[in-house]
């Protein structure tokens, strides 16, 4: 994993929903403070059963911190395969509105 960054912003949309083999999961997209910076996180594991069922909600104010990780994607058309920075939430703290 690389190094953490955190990014605040107000939540303008929350999906949720239960995936059959990795259990909760969440979509989780925020207006950002800071202009071009990431906008949309998915929760999985613990840290989507810690804040499923309202806890988090629409107009909230947010700070997620994120470690970059990098995977290996597929391009379904040629079969080549080409390293991806992905966010890794670790942490979502509530802000003060």
């Amino acid at each position: 994993m690389g190094p953490r960054i955190a990014i605040s912003g107000e939540i303008s949309l929350l999906w949720q929903d239960i995936d059959p083999y990795q259990g909760d999961v969440i979509l989780l997209t925020i207006i950002p403070d800071e202009l071009l910076r990431m906008d949309t996180f998915e929760l999985r594991g613990p840290i989507a059963t810690r804040y499923k069922d309202g806890v988090l909600e629409e107009g909230m104010r947010v700070q997620i911190v994120c470690e970059m990780d990098t995977i290996e994607v597929v391009n379904r058309d040629t079969g080549e395969t080409s390293d991806e920075d992905r966010p890794v939430v670790v942490d979502i703290v509530v802000l003060e509105a």
